[in-house]
């Protein structure tokens, strides 16, 4: 008897013990963020028209090519997004889709493909945009 009463008293000293003790943080931590705010040297930018969603900023998704790449980069996160590189005929030449929680920059290599016009289209369950540029 004296044992399970030692056994609960150590257990209501411990609960009390371990309700008094809380982390308490008063300094706010910012967030920092991996933004991607221009083009490598070398792209020439890809006026995209378009949002991918309501509340994306001006500067939510910069995209560039040059002779041998396309390159987009998110500055937020916007799920997952489809991107697809048509050329002048309407057919698609590339395709995939990627997640921009976790992949901010994408570099599509492009040298394979003729010279001509092509238009890179992002898409996603809340909206779209495309841009064209010139490929040599």
């Amino acid at each position: 008897m004296k044992n399970k009463a030692l056994i609960f008293a150590g257990l209501c000293t411990f609960t009390l013990c371990a309700l008094q003790v809380q982390a308490i943080n008063h300094e706010t931590n910012p967030i920092y963020y991996n933004e991607v705010d221009n083009l490598p040297a070398g792209y020439s930018k890809i006026d995209l028209r378009g949002k991918l969603d309501r509340n994306a900023g001006p500067n939510a998704v910069v995209a560039g090519a040059n002779e041998n790449s396309v390159y987009i980069g998110f500055n937020q996160d916007f799920g997952n997004v489809g991107i697809a590189i048509y050329n002048e005929a309407g057919l698609v030449v590339y395709s995939t889709v990627v997640n921009t929680s976790v992949q901010t920059v994408v570099i599509i290599p492009f040298t394979t493909a003729t010279s001509g016009t092509y238009t890179v289209e992002l898409s996603n369950a809340f909206g779209y945009a495309d841009g064209d540029f010139e490929h040599e």
